[in-house]
């Protein structure tokens, strides 16, 4: 198997994973899968989820009060249709 077949692989037993009711240690086990590996493996597909979910698409003609930014601090705000104002609010955390 090469490198990027056992890659894809990994990957997509990280999906799988939860839906077993299995612990990490014992569906890596399961699997044939060193425990290590199936960390290491669960971390980098998490990497990736960050970046893939990071924009949401934003409709312009959305009304007054359908925006709502919300910080992991837990402080919620209403933003208008203004998207400068929503683009600073972002960026500020």
């Amino acid at each position: 198997m090469s490198k990027e077949e056992k890659r894809a692989q990994l990957f997509a037993m990280i999906p799988d994973w939860p839906q077993s009711g299995m612990s990490k240690k014992h569906y890596g086990e399961e699997n044939g899968i060193n425990e290590a590996t199936f960390y290491y493996w669960f971390s980098r597909s998490k990497e990736n989820d960050t970046f893939s979910d990071a924009f949401v698409t934003i409709d312009k003609a959305c009304r007054k009060g359908d925006v709502e930014v919300i910080y992991p601090n837990g402080v919620r705000i209403n933003v208008d249709t203004d998207l400068g104002l929503l683009s600073l609010l972002i960026r500020l955390y």
